[in-house]
């Protein structure tokens, strides 16, 4: 299903952001920036009280509603961060650059199913797992959302 928050969000988290750019996080949350992506942006990041000049939180259940959630973490960790901004912080869109999931591994492909489970019992969007993101020049907003960690926007 492809969502209004996908395509056009007010709020973007990255999940797993980082200060280094060259990691998924960081070279996600650089692109937002760069890109002039003109909503509310939001870092996760339980080291960091601010990431690239963005304000972190700790833990997703910190986070206030959020429109779309780009996941760099883990694929372990990916299904119960989905289940948590799905059902509380009413997130309709994600998109997943992590891999490790039915591409590798069993145990993977059932971390899989349970993402897509909670996506669709809510009806959100998801790109991924395991892709590079998307680009997106939403000219309402005079912006590019580029969730891309293999582009740079420089």
């Amino acid at each position: 299903m492809i969502t209004t928050q996908l395509l056009r969000p007010e709020s973007i988290v990255v999940v797993g952001a980082s200060n280094n750019v060259h990691k998924p996080g960081g070279a996600i949350l650089k692109n937002l920036i760069n890109g002039g992506y003109q909503g509310e942006l939001r870092a996760v990041n339980p080291k960091e009280k601010e990431v690239q000049g963005v304000p972190a939180f700790a833990d997703v259940k910190d986070l206030p509603d959020t429109d779309l959630a780009v996941l760099a973490v883990p694929a372990g960790l990916c299904p119960d961060i989905v289940e948590t901004l799905a059902s509380t912080k009413q997130t309709r869109a994600f998109i997943i650059l992590s891999a490790g999931f039915g591409e590798e591994t069993h145990e993977g492909a059932l971390l899989e199913e349970r993402i897509l489970e909670t996506v669709n019992k809510y009806g959100a969007s998801l790109i991924g797992p395991n892709c590079i993101g998307l680009m997106n020049t939403w000219q309402d907003r005079k912006s590019v959302i580029a969730c891309s960690a293999n582009l740079s926007l420089t």
